[in-house]
């Protein structure tokens, strides 16, 4: 009798545990009790949405980096390439945009300089005539013999149709690198 009591209480306890023989025994199977596979569904949507968010980022970095390697290499053309509509300015084409910035196509390009893309994008807010975007540092660096400078920049990455564009470059200042966010700071600092 104490034999059939006691296995009572113990059927008792798993089936209010939650406990079954019912389960293929795989531990942490990814799939719900209600919709078998939503899990499995879940993971494969987050991880495409993740996949597209960093090509999507990585397009946005491409296009910052080509941006500024063109603007130290005073390579008009391709760097009004690079901008939105906003930022060509006049008519809003490379030819307009390309004849505005002609004065640079004529000055030597600075020798050594390393353009690169860093840290993680920031979201920016409208401000000015400038929409809402995501912000960048990039930074020049200079290496002249035992010498080194560098210079950061902020840029407001638009896209447009597509294509990630600079709406915005300001500097970064060194009142913006101790805060907390220098991208964001600079660039919504009013125009120089």
């Amino acid at each position: 009798m104490r034999r059939v009591a006691a296995i009572a209480v113990a059927a008792s306890v798993l089936a209010v545990a939650g406990c079954s023989s019912s389960g293929d025994g795989k531990a942490g199977s990814g799939e719900s009790r209600g919709n078998p596979g939503a899990g499995k569904e879940e993971r494969r949507r987050a991880d495409a949405e993740a996949q597209a968010r960093a090509k999507d980022e990585a397009a946005m970095k491409d296009a910052a980096g080509r941006y500024g390697k063109a603007d130290v290499a005073h390579d008009v053309r391709t760097m009004c390439s690079l901008m939105t509509p906003n930022k060509q300015g006049g008519d809003g084409g490379v030819d307009g945009c390309a004849e505005r910035f002609a004065y640079l196509a004529d000055e030597k390009p600075e020798p050594g300089v390393t353009v690169s893309v860093e840290g993680l994008p920031v979201d920016v807010a409208p401000i000015g005539n400038h929409p809402k975007g995501t912000g960048l540092m990039i930074t020049e660096t200079t290496a002249d013999g035992a010498r080194t400078s560098v210079r950061r920049g902020a840029l407001r990455m638009v896209k447009v149709d597509g294509a990630w564009l600079v709406d915005q470059k300001m500097n970064v200042r060194d009142e913006d690198m101790a805060a907390g966010s220098p991208v964001r700071n600079a660039l919504m600092r009013p125009s120089e």
